[in-house]
């Protein structure tokens, strides 16, 4: 695929030309994790176009006035299929169902009790237990229930918790699956505590080699990337690793849906990337820096949030459903009734049944419809990865059909 590599990397430096006008070599490089000189040989090749002019270390995009690429290069356009071929928008493919996530594997460790501990309170779990979790991991699961076609990568340890994420993850029906390992590492994981009181949850994560993800085995990824109709990812893995994989997604024209969870600062910076991002309230404040309590709050952060560059935002709000703002309107989607038995899944439920929807060509309410429906199925489950069948959720939105 070197040729459509090509083109993918001179598309995203036209893009990213329209967006900061200038750009240098350096960060372009960095971002898609090649050379310098590979970069040098694209900006050359789009210089000879008559699209951009080249300046020292970089290069900056010619005005349409300036540009003309059907002129004076004339016969270099004819003879250079790559120019020929190139489009700063690329084509609109028919819906394949597609979904590729990079995300987290970890084994959670979850202990139910009747209430969370105080600092320094010992307190005994009414019930504990050891399953395969993580956002990624989740979301993976979640879409392949809603019935897409989903790939999953990953990285591991060398540890039983490693043996025990194949066995799990090759069982799920996912349709590929590419799993990294690093051997010196552990494999993640998390205590996950289950408050009967609260009907919440609390978690702790160990990232252990889902920290260890490099530009190697993203680049490695672009290929299934390129080919999918919906990216989605999370904050679970190494920052840098999860920037280029989005941006790479969103360089290739496919819908990306950013999850930005667990928070972190990092998430400011990936935001221009999405075209969903999806924070739950707590990440919602954390993007924000102020608190949302009304819902005039939660309308004026979820403007906030557009306007740093995501296309769509929907603010997952609990029990109290979503909030969905587009760039013009805002609209609030009630959750179904549902009997709380394990919340620790329903944000990753929601996410990856979204994808699965958009990625069959559902529009964004029909599909925000049904991942709120596939979480209201997902909390009344023990388990985070304990997701519904597609069925169950058709028949949980069959009175809103008739």
């Amino acid at each position: 695929m070197p040729h459509c590599y090509k083109q993918l990397r001179q598309r995203f430096i036209l893009s990213e030309l329209k967006r900061q006008k200038k750009i240098t070599v350096k960060s372009i490089a960095s971002t898609l994790g090649v050379t310098e000189r590979t970069i040098r040989r694209d900006i050359h090749i789009l210089e000879k176009a008559g699209i951009i002019q080249i300046h020292y270390g970089g290069a900056e995009l010619l005005s349409e006035k300036e540009a003309s690429p059907y002129k004076e290069n004339k016969l270099y356009l004819h003879t250079n299929m790559d120019i020929n071929v190139f489009n700063l928008t690329p084509p609109v493919p028919k819906k394949s169902g597609r979904v590729f996530i990079l995300g987290s594997f970890n084994t959670d460790l979850v202990y139910r009790l009747q209430h969370f501990p105080e600092s320094g309170e010992t307190t005994r779990a009414l019930y504990s237990c050891c399953l395969p979790g993580g956002k990624g991991s989740n979301q993976a699961v979640a879409a392949c229930m809603a019935s897409a076609r989903t790939h999953f990568a990953a990285k591991v340890g060398e540890d039983d918790f490693a043996h025990k994420a194949r066995k799990f993850l090759g069982n799920v029906g996912l349709e590929a699956l590419t799993l990294f390992t690093q051997p010196d590492v552990p494999t993640g994981s998390a205590v996950v505590m289950v408050s009967e009181e609260a009907g919440d949850n609390a978690i702790v994560i160990n990232p252990g080699a889902n920290q260890t993800i490099g530009p190697d085995e993203v680049i490695a990824c672009y290929d299934a990337i390129s080919e999918s109709d919906v990216f989605l990812t999370q904050m679970e893995n190494n920052p840098d690793a999860t920037a280029m994989a989005l941006k790479f997604a969103h360089t290739c024209g496919i819908t990306t849906i950013f999850n930005p969870a667990p928070w972190r600062e990092d998430v400011l910076e990936l935001l221009p990337w999405a075209t969903i991002v999806t924070p739950n309230l707590t990440e919602a404040e954390s993007i924000t820096g102020s608190p949302i309590r009304t819902e005039q709050e939660i309308r004026s952060a979820a403007e906030t949030i557009h306007r740093l560059g995501p296309q769509i935002v929907i603010i997952t709000l609990g029990s109290k459903g979503c909030w969905l703002f587009d760039g013009e309107q805002h609209r609030a989607f009630p959750a179904f009734p549902a009997v709380n038995i394990d919340t620790a899944g329903a944000g990753d439920a929601f996410n990856g049944a979204l994808a699965a929807q958009l990625a069959s060509g559902k529009n964004i309410t029909t599909a925000l419809i049904y991942a709120s429906a596939f979480a209201s199925l997902a909390v009344e489950r023990e388990g985070a990865s304990n997701m519904p069948e597609h069925s169950a959720v058709l028949e949980r939105l069959n009175p809103m059909m008739n």
